[in-house]
C-alpha cells in the first residue's frame, strides 16, 4: 500500500526517533559478536534510518583506511534495517557500493538509508556513508534490493536444500 507513491509502514513500525530493534544477536552488522560492526539504528522521517560506525583498526584495508568490504557491509546492514518498517524478514538480493573518498581508521562514518520503492516482496533502497558528521562529505553510496522471505528461511531446511 502506498500514499503519494511512497510505501506505508506497518502499524508497529518504529516511529521517528525510536531505536530499530536488531534482527538477531549473532549478526556481524548489528549483533554482539566480536569482532563486529555493532551498528544500532534510529528510525527517521519518511522511511529512513541512521547509524554511526566507529572505524576501528581491525577494519583496515589499505594502510590507514577502512577496507571497502566493511563499508559495503555497513551500508548493506543499514539498508537492511529498513525492513523494520514492514515487519517482514528480508535478504539482500542486490547490493551496489560506490566509493567516493578514503575513510581513515579512527574516524566515524555516519550512515543513512531510505526506502525508495516497494512492490510485492521487493524493496529498493539507497544509502550514504558520510565523514565527520551527518552532513559531512559523502564517502560512499549504496543501492540495494531486498526480497521478503518466509520466517522459516533460516531454520536450516532452506540451507540444506541448497547445500545437500
Amino acid at each position: 500500500m502506498t500514499v503519494n507513491d511512497r510505501p506505508l509502514p506497518h502499524d508497529r513500525a518504529p516511529r521517528p526517533g525510536e531505536k530499530v530493534r536488531r534482527h538477531h544477536d549473532g549478526c556481524l552488522g548489528c549483533g554482539d559478536v566480536e569482532p563486529g560492526l555493532h551498528l544500532s539504528f534510529v528510525a527517521g522521517e519518511d522511511l529512513t534510518v541512521t547509524s554511526v560506525l566507529d572505524v576501528a583498526h581491525w577494519q583496515q584495508g589499505g594502510p590507514g583506511v577502512v577496507h571497502g568490504g566493511v563499508v559495503a557491509a555497513a551500508l548493506d546492514e543499514t539498508m537492511g534495517a529498513l525492513q523494520a518498517f514492514f515487519g517482514r524478514p528480508a535478504v539482500t538480493a542486490e547490493l551496489t557500493t560506490s566509493y567516493r573518498k578514503p575513510i581513515p581508521v579512527g574516524t566515524q562514518l555516519y550512515l543513512w538509508a531510505r526506502v525508495e520503492e516497494r512492490e510485492g516482496r521487493k524493496t529498493w533502497t539507497t544509502g550514504t556513508a558520510r565523514l565527520d558528521g551527518p552532513d559531512g562529505p559523502v564517502a560512499a553510496e549504496g543501492r540495494g534490493l531486498f526480497i521478503d522471505i518466509r520466517r522459516d528461511h533460516f531454520d536450516g531446511s532452506a540451507v540444506r536444500a541448497v547445500n545437500p
